[in-house]
């Protein structure tokens, strides 16, 4: 029987946040009826035009749809990587990081869901747990990456 260490239970634990986060977009937007990016990329070109933007601001707001929709894409590839054990390519995990920033969606997918339920609309509560969960995952996973596997003259000398 192979006991798990805890690089592994750090690594499973945010795969399934990326799975949650994950089944969350496709659930909801199944639920309303839609399809998957299709009807998003749809309604904010439709949205877009309605706006009537051009220049710096068309291009922000243009660029943050972007990074969401990248970032809900990148959740398959890091779910697997995580829940696969895979080395996971910090420079992946940073350019996530900065999407889920840009877009404020919580690492913890849980979070989300938890404020929804409880009917809390506080945004500095959301924000203030936003930071947490982003630092958290940031965190264990940097430590995961330095700490987790034992080193081969570790093992030797037990």
């Amino acid at each position: 029987m192979k006991i798990m260490n805890l690089r592994n239970k750090i690594f499973i634990f945010w795969g399934v946040m990326d799975v949650l986060a994950l089944l969350g977009y496709l659930f909801y937007s199944l639920q309303s009826g839609n399809v998957p990016f299709y009807f998003d990329i749809r309604a904010f070109y439709s949205n877009y035009a309605h706006l009537d933007v051009s220049g710096g601001t068309g291009g922000l707001i243009q660029l943050i749809f972007f990074i969401n929709t990248a970032l809900v894409f990148s959740l398959l590839f890091s779910a697997w990587s995580f829940l696969a054990k895979k080395n996971i390519n910090m420079v992946f995990l940073v350019a996530q990081e900065i999407a889920r920033v840009c877009s404020l969606k919580c690492s913890v997918a849980l979070i989300p869901m938890m404020l929804h339920l409880t009917g809390l609309r506080s945004a500095l509560v959301a924000i203030v747990l936003f930071v947490l969960s982003e630092a958290l995952k940031i965190g264990s996973v940097v430590w995961a990456k330095r700490n987790g596997t034992p080193r081969a003259d570790a093992v030797l000398t037990r």
